[in-house]
């Protein structure tokens, strides 16, 4: 199983919102781990992309914080 599958895994687990990817990331300064998700940016108001013809924005996102001692089943 590689990072960005347990990812979307621990964000189905945890019912985080839904990201078209997901990752981890480990936090140097407090030793914690980042769920992120990339999803469509809440900067700005999807209806004002309706009837273009050009990709909604989106950008990376934390979606969730955990311990880095968390135990993950991997199965």
């Amino acid at each position: 199983m590689n990072i960005r599958e347990l990812a979307k895994k621990m964000a189905f687990e945890h019912k985080l919102p839904r990201a078209e990817k997901y990752d981890l990331v480990l936090r140097d300064f407090d030793g914690v781990v980042e769920l992120i998700g990339y999803v469509q940016d809440p900067n700005y108001d999807m209806r004002d992309f309706e009837g273009r013809e050009m990709l909604f924005p989106k950008r990376w996102l934390t979606l969730g914080v955990f311990p880095y001692d968390l135990k993950v089943s991997l199965q």
